[in-house]
This record gives structure tokens, sequence and C-alpha cells, in this order.
């Protein structure tokens, strides 16, 4: 868990040495700010420079998160699927490596094995109630993505026309 220690008072004087471990001024609440890893190191910070009356605020840093549409759940429950038919094309060579799926390039079956391992924890995060990180978030655009324009192109390569293969994308 990471916290943000906020340093207010006489800080002019100890200025660079707050440049040096990482704080930053900010303008708007006239005070220097840092994220620390850990409640000691921030609790340590904050107590350094009392008596030259610097002063410090601790607060719990918590990540935003993000709510997860059920399309793009159901896209990375298929991209399990679609991971399987790669390993068994891969296996029977019918596809070569390296190649690219969802951003991540393909070396070996190791490979889509950690990309469907990443796309399951994906999923379940995406299930749980909280919500996702931002990191989560963007990741899992990226796989939908790469989920739909893949059954797009599949669409079109069957004869479908354009219009139709177009219904790919309205769940983005």
């Amino acid at each position: 868990m990471a916290y943000t220690l906020t340093l207010t008072g006489n800080t002019y004087g100890i200025k660079e040495t707050l440049k040096g471990l990482k704080f930053r001024w900010d303008s708007f609440s006239k005070a220097w700010k840092a994220t620390l890893e850990t409640k000691e190191e921030a609790e340590e910070l904050a107590h350094r420079w009392v008596k030259e009356g610097v002063y410090g605020t601790i607060k719990q840093k918590v990540d935003k998160r993000y709510m997860v549409k059920e399309s793009w759940i159901f896209n990375l429950e298929s991209m399990h699927d679609k991971i399987w038919c790669l390993i068994f094309d891969v296996q029977n060579k019918e596809i070569e490596c390296p190649f690219t799926v969802a951003g991540k390039t393909i070396n070996d079956e190791g490979d889509l094995y950690e990309l469907m391992n990443e796309a399951d924890t994906l999923c379940c995060a995406a299930k749980r109630s909280k919500g996702v990180t931002g990191k989560e978030y963007g990741r899992i655009k990226e796989i939908v993505a790469w989920r739909v324009e893949a059954r797009y192109a599949r669409c079109m390569a069957s004869g479908m026309d354009e219009a139709e293969a177009g219904k790919c994308f309205e769940d983005m």
C-alpha cells in the first residue's frame, strides 16, 4: 500500500533535499508531496524536520477503481478459448512464431500460456464488485480491442458485408 506524504511549513531551507527525495512542489496546495511505499518511511520523513517548523500529513493512497462492462468480461472469457486455439495451431505448425496477440509478442507456447493466465487474472479482477485499477483497465481495453478486431476480420473473411461485420465494434 502506498502513502502520500505532504510537507508544509518552513520548507524553503530543505527544498533541495526534498527534490532529492523525489518530493514535488504542489503550487495549488503550496506543499511538497511524495508517494512512499511504507507507512514507516512516511512517518520517519514526516517527523524528520519538525524542529525546523516543517509539518507532515500522511494519507493512505487509494487507487481509483474502474468498473468493467459485461461485454468486456465476455471478451476476456472468450480470450481464454481463443488462446487454446492458438496453442493448438502453434503445436500443429499452422501458425509460426513470432506473432503478436493483444499487444504481446508470442515467441512460443509459453508466451501463450502467460497471456492466458493474464486474461484469466484480469477476468477475475473485472468480476469483483470493487472494480479494477487503471493499469488493469487499460490492459483489459487492449485485449478487448484485439478480440473485436479479430472477430471483425473473421467475419469479413467469411464473406460478411462490412456493415454487418462492423457490428463487432458495438461493444466498444
